[in-house]
C-alpha cells in the first residue's frame, strides 16, 4: 500500500508545533509496519538546496525535490511565488501571510495531482483540505486543530482547485458564507475524517467552538469522525539515554531527576522552592495559561516556582509575572534542550488548556517523570488520569471547569501529595513513565482505516 501524507509541516524539516511531529511520527510508524508512506510538504525558503531533484511538480508549482525525515521519504514542492519567503505561515512566529489561501491552494492543487501515483491520500489539517474535493484516490482527512482554518475568495479558490459548480455553490463542499473554507473542504470531501484523540473527536461532533463552526458538516457526514490518539517519538524522548539531561534516569531509578531539577533552577535563575511547575507551551489563549493571572502572586508566596518555555501572543503576561517575582517565575524562548530539561527537572507539568485536540507536552512530561496538572479536555482527558478519579492507574491531576479557582485547587492538591505523600507521588511518576505513547498502536489504527477505504 502506497500512501501520500500531505501537510504544511513535517518534523524536523518544518515544524511549529504538534502537527509536524505527528506527521513525521505517523509516517515512520507506518513504514515500520510495511506501509510505503511518503510525506509531501511545501519547499519553504529555509529548505532551499536540501534534497535531490525529483522532476517537475504537477499543477502550478515549479519543481519537486526528494529528501527524508529519518526513515520517512519527504517530497518538497517548490513554488517560489508562494513559499520562497521567511517563515512557514508568516515572517514571525504566530503571524500569517495575507495570501495564505493562494499559497496553500496552489500546494493543494499540486498534492491532488501527485496523489494519482499512490493508493491513498492522507491530508493533514486545512492547509491541504481542498485536495480532498477531487483527488483521484481515496482520501483520509485528519483534523489536528479545528480552530485554525483558511478562508479565501470563493471564485478564485474554486478556479485554482478546479471545483465543480456544486462544490462552490451555497452549501457546497467548498463554500462557507460566501468564502472558500479549506477545512470544510477536507471534512466534506474526504472518504474518512479522523481527529487526533478520541475525546477531541467527540468534541468535534458536539461542540461548535471546537469544530470551528463546522458542527453541522461533521454531524451530517455518512461516517462519524474517528478519534486516533497521536503518539510521540519514544526513541528520541527517552530519559534513559537523552544527552540533553545532566543525568539519565528511569522509572526504577529516579535519582537522576534531582540533578535535572538542580540544573533547571540554575539554567533559569530561579530560587529553590517547595515545588517547581514547568510548562513547555505556546503562551496563547488556547493553552489556558491566563488562568494563572489572578493566582500568581499567592502561589509564588506559597513557595511555588514556575518555568515557562515558549512564546506567543500572551507571552507578555508571563514576562510581567517574572518582573514582579524574579526569583519565582521565569519565561524563556523555546529551545528543545531546555524543553527536555524542563520535563525532566520540573516536579510537575502545567497544561491548563482551554482546549487541546491531542497535546504532546503531557506525554513528554509523563515519560520524563513529571506528573501533569491539566484541564481534562480533548487529548488531555484521554492521557492523564486524575489521582482522585483513578487511584490505581493515576498519572496526574485534572480539573474541568475553566476557572482560576479550579486550577488553584488542583495545583494545591498536587502540592499536598508532593510534600506529604512521597510514595504516592512516585507511583504517579512510575505510572506515567510506564504508559505506551509510541506510534505503534496509532499507526496500526490508521493502516486498518486505510484498508477499509481501499476495500
Amino acid at each position: 500500500m502506497r500512501v501520500l501524507l500531505a501537510s504544511a509541516e513535517c518534523s524536523p524539516l518544518a515544524r511549529t508545533g504538534g502537527l509536524g511531529e505527528a506527521v513525521a511520527g505517523l509516517g515512520a510508524g507506518l513504514r515500520r509496519m510495511g506501509v510505503e508512506a511518503t510525506a509531501v510538504i511545501p519547499g519553504y525558503r529555509h529548505l532551499n538546496g536540501l534534497g535531490e531533484p525529483a522532476g517537475r511538480a504537477p499543477g502550478p508549482a515549479a519543481g519537486l525535490r526528494r529528501t527524508e525525515s529519518g526513515e520517512l521519504p519527504v517530497l518538497l514542492v517548490d513554488d517560489p511565488e508562494s513559499f520562497d519567503r521567511p517563515g512557514i505561515y508568516g515572517p514571525e512566529p504566530g503571524s500569517g501571510y495575507e495570501d495564505q489561501w493562494r499559497r496553500f491552494g496552489r500546494f493543494s492543487a499540486a498534492v491532488r495531482e501527485m496523489s494519482a501515483g499512490y493508493d491513498l491520500l492522507h491530508l493533514h489539517d486545512g492547509h491541504c483540505g481542498p485536495a480532498a474535493l477531487s483527488a483521484p484516490v481515496p482520501t483520509v482527512f485528519t483534523v489536528h486543530n479545528g480552530a485554525y482554518f483558511i478562508l479565501g475568495p470563493l471564485r478564485e479558490t474554486a478556479r485554482l482547485m478546479g471545483a465543480t459548480a456544486g462544490q462552490r455553490a451555497p452549501g457546497g463542499e467548498l463554500e462557507w458564507f460566501g468564502k472558500a473554507n479549506f477545512l470544510k473542504a477536507g471534512v466534506a470531501g474526504a472518504g474518512a475524517v479522523t481527529a487526533v484523540s478520541p475525546a477531541y473527536a467527540r468534541e468535534l461532533m458536539t461542540d461548535t467552538e471546537a469544530s470551528g463552526g463546522l458542527l453541522g458538516v461533521l454531524t451530517y457526514r455518512e461516517s462519524p469522525v474517528t478519534g486516533i490518539l497521536n503518539g510521540i517519538d519514544t526513541d528520541s524522548w527517552d530519559p534513559e539515554r537523552d544527552p540533553a539531561l545532566p543525568a539519565v534516569f528511569s522509572k526504577e531509578r529516579l535519582a537522576g531527576r534531582a540533578e535535572a531539577r538542580r540544573a533547571l533552577l540554575e539554567r533559569t535563575g530561579l530560587e529553590d522552592g517547595e515545588m517547581v511547575l514547568g510548562a513547555v507551551t505556546r503562551i496563547s489563549g488556547q493553552k489556558g495559561i491566563y488562568l494563572l493571572h489572578p493566582l500568581i502572586d499567592d502561589l509564588t508566596a506559597e513557595g511555588l516556582r514556575f518555568v515557562f518555555v515558549g512564546g506567543g501572543d500572551m507571552e507578555w503576561m508571563a514576562d510581567e509575572w517574572a518582573e514582579r517575582h524574579p526569583g519565582a517565575v521565569r519565561r524563556l524562548p523555546y529551545e528543545e534542550g531546555l524543553a527536555r530539561l524542563t520535563c525532566a527537572g520540573a516536579d510537575a507539568f502545567l497544561m491548563p488548556s482551554h482546549f487541546e485536540p491531542c497535546g504532546l507536552g503531557q506525554m513528554y512530561a509523563m515519560r520524563y517523570g513529571a506528573p501533569p496538572i491539566v484541564r481534562l479536555t480533548g487529548g488531555l482527558a484521554d492521557t492523564v488520569f486524575d489521582l482522585d478519579e483513578h487511584p490505581e492507574r493515576a498519572t496526574g491531576f485534572g480539573f474541568r471547569t475553566l476557572e482560576p479557582e479550579s486550577l488553584a485547587k488542583t495545583i494545591r492538591r498536587a502540592r499536598r501529595v508532593f510534600q506529604r505523600h512521597p510514595s504516592e507521588w512516585q507511583r504517579l511518576q512510575r505510572n506515567g513513565m510506564s504508559a505506551d505513547f509510541s506510534w505503534t498502536a496509532p499507526a496500526a489504527q490508521y493502516a486498518a482505516l486505510y484498508q477499509t477505504l481501499l476495500a
